[in-house]
Order: structure tokens, then sequence, then C-alpha cells
């Protein structure tokens, strides 16, 4: 009995396969029906065929500093020091 379920999921799993790579493939063909156009000048952007924003994003990465409240307070106390000290020479 189970091998009749895994036949029947393997079958389920392969026409989802089909599905997903004509997508691919017809994304990819109009990505690549934008370039030509590009390239020669007119371009004509279909909004509803547009890739995927995870697509067209994935090679961008920003970099994220933290400032967690302990790092936030050394900071400030690092300054009000220097401003004191900045005083007190100034004045001496």
């Amino acid at each position: 009995m189970s091998s009749k379920h895994n036949d029947q999921a393997d079958t389920l799993r392969q026409a989802i396969e089909e599905v997903t790579e004509h997508q691919n493939e017809e994304r990819e063909q109009v990505i690549q029906d934008q370039y030509e156009q590009l390239e020669q000048g007119s371009v004509e952007i279909d909004i509803l065929n547009l890739p995927p924003r995870n697509e067209v994003h994935k090679d961008k990465r920003k970099i994220r500093f933290k400032l967690n409240l302990r790092l936030l307070r050394f900071l400030f106390i690092v300054v009000l020091l220097l401003a004191l000290a900045g005083v007190i020479v100034w004045f001496i």
C-alpha cells in the first residue's frame, strides 16, 4: 500500500516540476525579450510578468550594524567624558 502512495506522490512531484520549469522558461524568455528591446531602444515593460522580487534583489546585500543598549550607553559616556576633558583642558 505504501508503494501506491509513493507512486502517486512521485507523479504529483513530476507534474509540479514540469509546471515550475515551464514558468521559469517563460519568465526567462520575457526577460530576454526585454533585454533585446532595451538594446534596440524601445522598452515596453509588462508589469504583470515581472520576475519575483527575491530574484531581482538576491545579489544586493546590505551590511547592517546593530547598536544595542550597552553600546549606546558606552558611546554616550565616552563622548561625555571627552567633552568634559576638553572643557577642563580649555579653561586650565
